[in-house]
């Protein structure tokens, strides 16, 4: 079984999945998303469009503190980690 450094050291260069190009299911599915938003937003009033832009802003915040919290999560391992080999647990490394 591989330690935590190999296994972090042998991940693939596209690490998150979403493959790279023009006609990958992440830019197909955005492209999809963008026209339906913006046939939403053709048929919408002055009075609705704010309160969608409302709602995008308040979803937007969530986000930001999702990542954010991913983010803390990601820092504390990495943290850990480098914790253990400064404090000699060798058998990280082997």
């Amino acid at each position: 079984m591989k330690n935590i450094l190999e296994l972090f050291y042998d991940q693939p260069g596209d690490w998150h999945g979403i493959p790279s190009g023009q006609d990958s299911p992440f830019v197909r599915t955005a492209r999809i998303k963008n026209e339906n938003l913006e046939m939403l937003n053709e048929s919408m009033t002055d009075e609705q469009k704010q309160l969608m832009e409302a709602y995008f802003d308040a979803d937007t915040k969530i986000e930001g503190m999702i990542h954010f919290d991913r983010f803390r999560y990601a820092f504390h391992l990495g943290a850990q980690l480098m914790a253990e080999l400064i404090q000699g647990k060798e058998e990280l490394l082997k």
